[in-house]
């Protein structure tokens, strides 16, 4: 059985939540968000589903200071020391985690993640304009707050990582359709990666790699787990 905890990455839209909430029920772990622990830190009550198209710049100016965001990243720290079996969707936690710790991004370029933002916001009526414009801005605010306070780039930093996937191709076109297949497609090739990593088992990594050249970047599996 399955005990290091995980931390799920990558940028808004990119999938990392579904794929989360998936992995962790795949393997009979626990789910926490980053975004929910932001929210109530913050006292917002809103769904974080479409909390970001409301109310962006007003969550910006709340954490540009850093405190904010120095109270998550110390509760998801204390978590994850005190927890087995979890599944955490966050960006920092990859970084500044300390004990064992599955490192996981996904990788999604800003045209695919504008079709998923469309399909998950498809109530809200946004237009693929508005859809570009709301991630250009969460994106380059959040590149610049993880830059200056631990000194790595959201944008280009992959190293830290244990395993590196990709979605980019996945959802050509911004239908719900298009978006089930996509993950459906995904999820079984991150769920054996990811027991590769846990399994230390570099043979069948390998052989995931050939099989699988778009959706998987990188799997590093080591003997210290």
């Amino acid at each position: 059985m399955y005990t290091t905890n995980i931390a799920l990455a990558g940028l808004t839209a990119a999938g990392k939540t579904t794929h989360a909430r998936r992995l962790a029920a795949e393997l009979g772990y626990r789910y926490v968000s980053a975004t929910d622990i932001l929210l109530e830190i913050l006292g917002i009550d809103d769904a974080s589903e479409t909390v970001w198209l409301r109310r962006l710049s007003e969550i910006n100016a709340a954490r540009r200071d850093g405190s904010i965001d120095g109270e998550l990243e110390e509760r998801l720290l204390s978590m994850n020391r005190a927890c087995q079996r979890t599944v955490f969707d966050t960006w920092a936690l990859a970084w500044i985690g300390d004990g064992p710790l599955v490192r996981i991004w996904i990788e999604s370029d800003l045209e695919s993640r504008v079709r998923k933002c469309l399909v998950s916001q498809r109530g809200s009526r946004t237009s693929p304009e508005d859809a570009r414009a709301l991630l250009n801005e969460k994106d380059l605010f959040n590149r610049w707050t993880f830059q200056e306070r631990h000194g790595y780039d959201l944008f280009l930093d992959r190293q830290r990582y244990d395993l590196v996937v990709n979605n980019s191709h996945l959802i050509p076109q911004s239908t719900n359709s298009a978006a089930r297949t996509g993950v459906e497609t995904l999820a079984p090739i991150l769920n054996a990666a990811t027991a590769c990593v846990m399994d230390s088992d570099s043979a069948n990594a390998e052989a995931l790699l050939h099989r699988h050249p778009q959706e998987l970047r990188r799997i590093t599996v080591s003997n210290d787990r």
